[in-house]
């Protein structure tokens, strides 16, 4: 059980293709993935489960896991305690309706859109019959009336209810290696989850006899308001589950920093401090593994993975950190986040599955378990 073997595990299977990686993230991006409603039937969970079974992996029965609105891939022993937990959220942007009548919403996320006048394609969702299903579709627009910011649905098909949620949409484009669409924070981190997930899985006799376990969870309702609540449902799992006996890691899209060199194109990005302090701090002492462990790959193939010692947002990192400790924060760099201009760089999801699988085996491995 090395690192070496796992990397060319990795190489040598085409599962971990671009093509490929770039086909589950299409159908990862097909589905409704909205705050509070990615388990459901029709949503974006539906599409996790039919994967990670198409990779060979079990979804977790533990009913304490899909009681939080989490879905989840147990690897290694069959132990009550994780040794470390590894999280990506499924849901995206999401509004609700403010004013029926006039159409405006609500966000139940953080607004990032480029300028203050912007306009996208977008779709409402609604809960019908046992499942998600879209009951308009339209355009977004975001502008200002009487100097305060608004937002309208403009249906152009079907009909927006009350208690609709309504979602940026936009069919994915692969342009010159960059993959241009929304909904790319998160689906990136849960492509690369489900991926790490499988990798790792190989070794789950070893780890058992280890008594090592390894716990990748699918949460939702990490995106929030600015001055809201972050990570709700990974907060409810944190208080489910038994803390993870070292920690967790992080897996969501990482902000663009063109200052240091963190665009798309450097691979996967490892960082330490989320939100410069208002987040989540790596020990010292993964820090450490992580920058052994990055030249040590990087040597071997140039390019997987950069340090990242900027700003990378906040997550579910901030909740979960009071119940275990961060031990990474890793994703691509995506640029236009919150619009359905997302970009990221296909080769970097290849780079991350890489990285991450590598990072949590030298965890699992070392003797501080």
């Amino acid at each position: 059980m090395t690192v070496e073997s796992l990397i060319t595990q990795i190489s040598n299977d085409p599962v971990y293709s671009v093509d490929a990686i770039y086909g589950y993230l299409r159908r990862l991006l097909a589905a409704p993935a909205p705050n509070s409603g990615a388990l459901l039937a029709g949503a974006v969970g539906d599409i996790i489960g039919d994967i990670a079974a198409e990779l060979g992996l079990s979804l977790s029965a533990d009913p304490r896991i899909r009681a939080t609105g989490a879905l989840a891939i147990e690897v290694g022993a069959a132990s009550e305690a994780a040794n470390l937990l590894i999280t990506a959220h499924m849901d995206r942007p999401s509004f609700r309706v403010l004013n029926l009548a006039d159409a405006t919403l609500y966000p139940l996320c953080a607004i990032r859109v480029p300028q203050p006048q912007y306009r996208c394609r977008a779709i409402a969702v609604r809960y019908l019959a046992g499942r998600i299903e879209t009951a308009a579709e339209g355009e977004l627009q975001f502008g200002e009336v009487d100097g305060e910011r608004q937002i309208r649905f403009d249906v152009e098909s079907g009909s927006l209810s009350r208690g609709d949620t309504v979602l940026m949409a936009a069919e994915p484009r692969l342009v010159n290696g960059r993959i241009i669409g929304t909904g790319l924070d998160n689906a990136t981190g849960v492509t690369l989850a489900l991926l790490s997930a499988r990798a790792l899985s190989a070794f789950s006799n070893e780890l058992a006899a280890r008594g090592r376990k390894l716990v990748v969870a699918f949460t939702d309702q990490e995106e929030g308001p600015p001055d809201g609540l972050f990570g709700q449902a990974a907060s409810r799992l944190a208080h489910a589950l038994p803390a993870p006996r070292l920690g967790f890691i992080n897996i969501d899209a990482h902000n663009v920093d063109e200052a240091t060199g963190h665009v798309p194109g450097i691979g996967a990005s490892h960082a330490f401090v989320s939100g410069y302090g208002r987040g989540s701090v790596v020990p010292l002492d993964y820090q450490a593994l992580a920058t052994d462990l990055a030249e040590e790959v990087n040597q071997a193939r140039p390019g997987t993975v950069k340090l990242n010692y900027g700003y990378v947002s906040r997550s579910d990192d901030m909740l979960l950190s009071l119940n275990a400790r961060c031990l990474g924060l890793i994703g691509v760099v995506l640029e236009n986040a919150h619009t359905t201009e997302e970009t990221v760089a296909l080769g970097d999801l290849a780079a991350a599955v890489r990285w991450i699988s590598a990072y949590v085996l030298r965890i699992l491995e070392s003797k501080r378990n």
